[in-house]
């Protein structure tokens, strides 16, 4: 049985693919939910925001904590 988690706000995330120069692996935080879309916030080891991407929730898969 597979078990397909939601993506919601503050959600850690992985790209599927390749998004506006992000590689694919790349993860970041849901900052927004647009429904079919949310706004991930990619940021260094420090936690300062090197920027704000929208990505379809498609090329997306959460990460487990």
């Amino acid at each position: 049985m597979v078990v397909i988690h939601a993506i919601s706000e503050h959600d850690l995330v992985s790209l599927r693919e390749s998004v506006r120069g992000w590689p694919e692996g790349s993860t970041g935080t849901v900052v927004s939910d647009y429904g079919d879309a949310v706004l991930v916030e990619f940021s260094d080891s420090r936690g300062k925001t090197l920027d704000l991407v929208q990505v379809p929730v498609s090329k997306l898969e959460p990460v487990e904590p």
